[in-house]
């Protein structure tokens, strides 16, 4: 795969700014306690699954900045190739079309949300870490998205090209809006 670096970090931009807006209007006219209402016995609520976004997408952001204060980093390139590791991490993340999941994943002990939460105080970070995501993308605009690698969730030990990177916590944070609706669907109808 090969397409435009420029193309490829719209796209990513694009992806999260609509994630957010989906958010916005999932969580708008629903109470406080409706978001605290999980969609089952032993399941997440809302503000849990909205938490969880925040959490991963957090992560992520924090291991982009602080690569980029590392120094010196190589000039982007035109061309965007990607790698098979960081499209198989997106692909098992991200929903198929029709919203169905396509694999249920074990969330990390590290990324999962208590389950009280205030719903101002979630809703304030999910929207402050996204922004911070979409200025991350940006600031990665002169680098080689190709070639700079971060750690993943998985640790230090597991990297991920840039560029891979925003591709899995994009498909992640779609992953958990598709959820996002099933429960509002489920809890509110």
């Amino acid at each position: 795969m090969s397409t435009s670096t420029t193309t490829y970090l719209n796209e990513i931009e694009l992806g999260f700014r609509q994630a957010i807006d989906q958010v916005e209007k999932l969580v708008e006219n629903t109470e406080g306690k409706q978001l605290n209402i999980p969609e089952a016995p032993g399941k997440w609520h809302m503000l849990q699954c909205i938490e969880h976004m925040s959490r991963a997408t957090e992560l992520y952001v924090n291991n982009v900045n602080a690569k980029l204060r590392n120094g010196s980093l190589p000039s982007a390139e035109q061309q965007y190739k990607g790698h098979w590791k960081g499209r198989m991490f997106a692909k098992m993340n991200a929903p198929k079309p029709g919203d169905e999941i396509p694999m249920k994943l074990k969330t990390f002990k590290t990324m999962e949300p208590p389950h009280e939460l205030d719903a101002q105080t979630v809703l304030d970070r999910f929207y402050t870490v996204h922004e911070e995501m979409i200025s991350a993308v940006n600031k990665t605009r002169d680098i080689n998205i190709d070639k700079v690698k971060v750690a993943t969730a998985l640790g230090p030990m597991v990297k991920l090209r840039i560029g891979e990177a925003y591709r899995f916590v994009l498909a992640h944070t779609q992953r958990h809006v598709v959820q996002l609706k099933r429960i509002k669907n489920t809890v509110v109808g």
